[in-house]
This record gives structure tokens, sequence and C-alpha cells, in this order.
């Protein structure tokens, strides 16, 4: 419901249709291929939306849903095999009564070296059902074209990134799709534009929707074009934007919003708001008073243009994922705490980025409780405030599948967004771990090396990670590069492709 429509691990970006160099930022392509995960563990390491309800914690990446009713120590993936067709999950939320909603999202060749992102549909699990419905991704006839409408007649490019839920009504925020609501289920869908304007996505941004949320009754929405609210179940809207690229006292810092939050401790109103032209900024805008005014936060802290990705809440403290770490607050947005690097207590695994895409909290005791952060390498949770962390990720272990020794994922990936590819082994004994890695002539780029100390347990998993540099520091090109691995007594060949 407070889902961010993410890039869905590398993902989903806008697209053609767009004006502003800040809107243009979002795609590149849908998911990265990976090995599939062992039966107990996530689904995919791009955990792109986070939702905890009633005891259970749901976990959205590009490779399908994982949910665990057990604090992670077991969990249950549902993948396309399981929800039917194919795609990654681009929006994420859970009904009152327990109903999963989901709606998806995979790539197309338009034409040589260019894709787009397509909606795969929406899909439902009814509480103690084991059977998904598939709703078809919304869109309009060819000849729905009154009072100067521009209907969207196509999935491509209409991929739904959120999900919300008043009354008996469904709301959902699409990109080439728009605004549109469901007053029976999912079975029919109606186009609800909030200036007053026959809907276009390809003429107006704000009918370009990224995000959408129900509190005590109202609806809120975010597109490219600002956020809308309604008290009176969409019949009309209050905006609230930036005019002419000019942030002004008591407004919001950006007109693209990508993420809207409600907390109940205090009734006020979060959203991710970006720039799309002019003096616009990123940074978090929070209204207090139903939109009346808004405070800005995190501006200082996301200067250098890092997304604003996620918000969640235990009480009064708040929490935001960014792709340059996740934020605490105490006190309402005006003074922020960074959370350093991440890193397992038990194990001495590290979260290798600093892209998070997803924030929840679980009550644990009294005023304590968890945090759970989504980042696109892994899963990670604390119960003491970030002093120790469980991660959770997403890997095939090679003492279970033992051919061939050594394996890379995600695979491709991407190290100019950050991010880091691993090589997963087992060993049975303290040793050097040296992978050499190799371009297309077979001339080494870079060998890196661990020392695996003792002690160690026999066959236990380790991994060495690579940040797609070369032995001289820069970045290697887009390409197939082959690695070779030595460990103990074994050599292992394999390939990898980087996609920048």
């Amino acid at each position: 419901m407070k889902a961010t429509r993410n890039l869905i691990y590398l993902t989903l970006g806008v697209l053609l249709w767009v004006h502003s160099p800040a809107v243009s930022q979002i795609m590149t392509n849908f998911k990265l291929f990976q090995e599939e995960p062992d039966s107990n563990g996530l689904v995919g390491n791009g955990v792109t939306d986070l939702v905890w309800q009633d005891g259970v914690l749901y976990a959205a990446t590009g490779f399908g849903l994982s949910v665990t009713r057990d604090l992670g120590s077991s969990w249950q993936n549902f993948t396309p095999t399981e929800y039917g067709g194919k795609g990654g999950i681009s929006a994420l939320a859970v009904a009152a009564d327990g109903t999963i909603w989901i709606a998806t999202a995979y790539d197309t060749t338009v034409e040589e070296g260019q894709s787009l992102a397509v909606g795969g549909g929406l899909r439902y699990l009814p509480p103690g059902s084991s059977e998904w419905v598939f709703i078809p991704q919304p869109r309009d006839a060819r000849d729905d074209t009154l009072n100067g409408k521009r209907p969207t007649t196509t999935a491509v490019q209409n991929v739904t990134f959120d999900i919300a839920f008043l009354d008996n009504q469904i709301w959902i925020a699409s990109f080439g799709g728009g605004i549109r609501r469901s007053l029976d289920g999912g079975q029919t869908w109606e186009v609800v534009t909030t200036d007053g304007k026959p809907f276009s996505a390809l003429d107006y941004l704000n009918h370009r929707g990224f995000a959408v949320m129900a509190e005590n009754g109202n609806i809120w929405v975010g597109t490219a074009d600002g956020i809308s609210k309604s008290i009176d179940g969409g019949q009309t809207w209050t905006r609230f934007r930036v005019e002419n690229g000019e942030p002004e006292p008591g407004g919001i810092s950006g007109n693209w919003c990508i993420a809207l939050a409600y907390n109940p401790w205090d009734g006020s109103v979060w959203a991710a708001t970006l720039p799309t032209g002019g003096n616009e900024y990123f940074a978090i805008s929070k209204t207090p008073d139903g939109g009346q005014t808004w405070e800005i936060c995190l501006k200082e802290e996301l200067s250098d243009g890092a997304f604003p990705r996620n918000i969640a809440f235990y009480d009064s403290v708040t929490y935001v994922a960014t792709e340059k770490g996740v934020f605490k607050s105490v006190d309402g947005g005006k003074s922020w705490y960074q959370f350093p690097a991440i890193v397992d207590s038990q194990t001495g695994e590290q979260l290798l980025t600093n892209y998070f895409y997803s924030v929840a909290t679980s009550p644990l005791q009294g005023v304590q409780h968890r945090l759970w952060v989504g980042s696109s390498d892994g899963l990670a949770m604390t119960a003491d405030n970030g002093f120790t962390w469980t991660i959770f990720r997403s890997f095939v272990s090679t003492t279970e599948r033992t051919d061939p020794a050594v394996y890379a994922y995600p695979n491709p990936f991407s190290p100019a967004r950050g991010n880091y590819i691993r090589f997963q082994y087992d060993i049975s004994a303290p040793t050097t771990v040296e992978i050499e890695i190799f371009n297309f002539a077979l001339e080494k780029v870079v060998t890196l090396t661990k020392t695996e100390a003792g002690p160690v347990s026999p066959g236990s998993d380790r991994s060495l990670a690579w940040d797609g540099r070369d032995s001289n520091g820069r970045l290697v090109d887009n390409g197939v590069y082959f690695f070779r691995a030595h460990i103990q007594d074994k050599v292992t060949w394999g390939k990898i492709v980087v996609i920048n």
C-alpha cells in the first residue's frame, strides 16, 4: 500500500513519453537473471517492497514474492510459476482480510537494443486459497475517445506501481494506464483524473501514476505532476504541486511523487517527492494537517540527487529507504541518523550496496520494534536499533548443488549502479580463494583474492564479491566476461555479463 514503485531491482524506469530529465531516470531492464534460490530462502535479492501485517512479512522482488510467518526462519515463495504468467512484482498490497494483491511486469524487446516494460496484470490470493486469481492489465478500448480522451490501449509502458484499498474500492497507479479504480473486485476499471482533463498519459504528466494511498476515508495519489487528495472517494480533488519549477515555503519539494505513507501515530502524511525541472529538488515532503501545509525533510541528505524510495513508521519513529542508505528520525523529520554499513552479526555477510528500496517495522515489545530494510542486495532485520543485524539473501547452496562448484549471481549485473556480483562457493578447510576475471578476448581484467580462515564448519557456504572494476579501478565496459576460480584443489570456469 505504501509501495514505492522502485526500479524493481534495476528495473522499471520511465520510459517513453517523458518530458523531464528526472522522470526519464527510472528504466533500464526489469530483472537480472539469477540462480533459483534454495527452497527456504528469499526468492530474489532485489527487495523492492515490504509489508508487515498481522504477524506476517511480505517481501516483493523482481523474481516473485516471499512470505515469512516466523521472522525469516522459513519462507514461502511465490514465483511466476505459482502466480501464473511471467514477470516480477511491481506492486504489492495486503487487504484487511489478508488477501494478497500483486501487480507484475516484465520486459519486451521492441527493436534491437531496446526493451520496454510491460504490465503483466494483477493477481490476488484470498486467505486460505492456493489459487491466484488473474486480472489482465487494465487498459482502454481503442474507440474510447469520448470527451477528448486519448486511451491507453496497450500493456506496453502500462505498468502498475501501487495498489490501495478504500472501503470496497481497489485503486491502482500505473504509468501508462493512469490512476484507476474498481468497484467490483477488479472485474472492471475506470480511469480517474485529478485535474479535470480528459485522460491522456501521453499528454499529461499528472496522468502518469506512481503512488496511491488510502487513510481514514481519504485517497491520495502521487503522479509525475504532483500529489492529489480526495475526501469523497475520488469525486473531487485537491492538488498539491510546484508551480513553474519554483518550490515555495509550505509546499512540496518536487512534482514527481513516487511514494506515499501515512503515520497513524500523529496523522501525518509523508511523500517521496523528486524534481521534474526548474529548482525542484529531491526530498521527503511531509504534511501534518492533511495538506494545508508541508514541511521538507532530508533535503540536505539527498542533495546529491539520491532517490528517496520508501517510508515506514513505528509510533514517533520514521525510517526512509534511499539510494544512499537508510535514514532514521525520532523528532518528526527535523534531524536524521544514517545507518552505517549493514553486516550480519553472526556470519559477517554484508549488504554490498547503498541502494535501499523498502522499509517496514514490526512490533517487539513496548516501544521496541524490529526494522526490516530491503535493498538491491538482500533483506536485513535489526531488533536493537542497528547494533546487530540478520541478513536474508537468495542463493543456491553449493553444498546442495555441487555442479558447478562456483557460480556468480546476480548475472547479468550493473556495476555502474553500485551493484556487486557474488561468486558463491563451498570450502571444507581454511584456504585462500582466487578468482580471475577475463574479458571476451581472455585478457585478464582483475584478480580477486580472499583468505578464508577458520574455524570453518564442513560444508559452510562462502562468497567473494566483485564491484565491476578492473585492476586500475576503472569500471569495466558492457559485455561478456569469464571467471576462473581457484578454490582448494579445484578450478572452475564460468561466464558473467555486465550491463550498465
